[in-house]
């Protein structure tokens, strides 16, 4: 069954749904603001749901070490208008992104051309005099980033062991660093299933922040607001197994919207907005076996909702 905003009787027929069902899970709000958002966590609380946006993180059995270091993090529009070196690490934009280079990092920044540096197989489909290619097997990026760090914090390095080649590279990647006023790593871990990847350039930023300004610009799909909100209230991204701000469970890599969906352990899906394209797949996979409730991005309108659903007792 599926309940979408359109009908007269949508909000009472999204009522029946949600408060008849064993588990309901609360995701979408893809691209949403700060008030849906926070409206919709009021919804899955009302509901007794679980939430999850759909962020890669949540999806990831090291979901907790990241949430653990932080990670510094911007918009392309950040990449676009301050970085003058942007790299290209171990991604190919125009695959995931396509588009992306050409408007976010192609023009230059404050009238200078723009430095970009591509780190991995592919070159990025960058060329130019102010363009290189550091051309390294993807399996060593993990290494990679600790050794550059390693550089950046002045840290001995022994470069037999980690291969002199390597360390090379690193030197090379830390020096372009160094002479950039404003450094943007550009990533896609979209299938970074254990999360040493994503956590490797989280911690290079924030070594290389300490010194300059410095960000990565994650690809795919962003649910910025949806995170932050998430994280305010129940201290994580997503994968909270109950809406509850006194003591919702945070369960990486097993209360994410796609696993709950696929495992069957919820019966009602609500969508806010739209869903990530990985849940989006997940709920077709899904068909038949769930209740599905869509509805706009609206904050007035999931928090009359939200007040419905606890009038008649769902919680309970």
């Amino acid at each position: 069954m599926t309940v979408s905003p359109p009908a007269a009787d949508a909000p009472t027929r999204a009522v029946e749904a949600i408060t008849t069902a064993r588990h309901t899970l609360l995701t979408g709000l893809f691209a949403a603001d700060a008030a849906v958002a926070v409206a919709a966590c009021d919804l899955a609380e009302a509901a007794g749901a679980a939430i999850d946006p759909g962020s890669p993180e949540t999806a990831r059995v090291s979901g907790p070490i990241l949430a653990r270091i932080g990670g510094v993090t911007a918009a392309p529009e950040e990449l676009r208008d301050r970085a003058d070196l942007a790299i290209l690490w171990f991604c190919d934009p125009e695959r995931s992104a396509p588009g992306f280079i050409e408007r976010f990092v192609a023009p230059p920044v404050n009238g200078m051309p723009r430095h970009t540096l591509a780190v991995g197989p592919a070159d990025g489909h960058m060329n130019g005099p102010h363009h290189h290619h550091c051309g390294i097997a993807t399996a060593a990026a993990v290494d990679l980033a600790r050794l550059v760090e390693a550089v950046i914090r002045d840290i001995a390095i022994d470069g037999d062991a980690c291969g002199l080649a390597a360390l090379a590279a690193a030197r090379e990647i830390a020096a372009a660093m160094a002479a950039a006023r404003t450094v943007a790593i550009v990533t896609d871990w979209s299938a970074d299933d254990v999360g040493l990847a994503a956590w490797s350039t989280a911690s290079l930023v924030r070594a290389v922040a300490h010194e300059k300004p410095a960000f990565e610009v994650p690809l795919g799909d962003r649910d910025d607001a949806a995170v932050a909100a998430c994280t305010w209230r129940y201290g994580a991204a997503g994968a909270i197994e109950r809406a509850d701000r006194y003591g919702g469970r945070f369960l990486p890599a097993e209360a994410d919207a796609v696993r709950l969906l696929d495992r069957r352990e919820v019966d009602c899906v609500v969508v806010v907005g739209e869903a990530t394209a990985k849940v989006a797949a997940a709920i077709d996979r899904a068909a038949g076996a769930v209740s599905v409730v869509r509805l706009a991005a609206d904050a007035s309108a999931l928090r009359s909702l939200a007040a419905r659903i606890a009038a008649s007792g769902a919680t309970a």
